[in-house]
């Protein structure tokens, strides 16, 4: 799957009353609120499933550092004025609808269909005190990874999504959005001469319409 695939926009249709069926067993009752499992498989709307093995790697180079109070020590080498490097992975990524969570457990060969519409907002998750490095990140990817990849994006639309179990078990349709997994590590010298490494992770969001993610649990 390439990331021209998964840009296509998923079709918009009427909203319609919510389907659960199956062939040959007993339709899923609606679950409460999923709790949201990492590397979730992402199935668009025409059925098509995007891989979270289709990654994509860059690099870049960030800001210059600046001298702390005083200058830096005399026996600091001269490397810890280069700037640091990044080394990013990113990866498709699914982002449960956590404000208005919507989930069932699907057997094999049973059909759910959701009618969806509203405002649906999906922000971006990241570690503490790394907002600026994830901002450098998010913006790097934007040229690199996918041009509709956000900060925060708010869905609100009409759309029907579908999804059908066409596997030997059971797991559970979770709705939400496809988004992406941007892991960065970044290398740099740190006084006197140290090479300093520190893994930054972003999960954002993508301008896109609502997905199905399949979830073991």
């Amino acid at each position: 799957m390439n990331r021209i695939a998964m840009r296509t926009a998923l079709p918009l249709i009427t909203a319609g009353a919510v389907l659960l069926a199956g062939a040959g067993t007993g339709a899923a009752a609606p679950a409460d609120e999923p709790v949201p499992a990492d590397g979730a498989t992402i199935v668009l709307n025409d059925g098509r499933v995007v891989g979270a093995d289709d990654t994509v790697t860059f690099t870049f180079e960030g800001e210059k550092p600046t001298a702390a109070k005083g200058g830096f020590s005399a026996m600091a080498c001269p490397e810890v004025n280069d700037r640091p490097k990044y080394t990013v992975k990113g990866s498709p990524h699914f982002l449960p609808d956590k404000k208005k969570p919507q989930s069932t457990w699907l057997l094999p060969r049973q059909t759910v269909s959701w009618a969806v519409a509203g405002s649906h907002t999906f922000t971006w998750e990241i570690g503490a005190s790394a907002e600026a490095e994830a901002g450098a990140i998010l913006a790097k990817a934007k040229v690199s990874v996918d041009s509709s990849i956000s900060n925060s994006w708010t869905w609100n639309a009409t759309q029907t999504v579908t999804d059908t179990n066409n596997t030997s078990k059971g797991y559970r349709a979770v709705l939400g959005q496809v988004g992406w997994k941007l892991t960065g590590v970044k290398t740099w010298i740190a006084p006197p001469c140290n090479v300093k490494k520190k893994t930054i992770t972003v999960v954002a969001p993508r301008k896109g319409d609502m997905s199905i993610g399949r979830q073991n649990s």
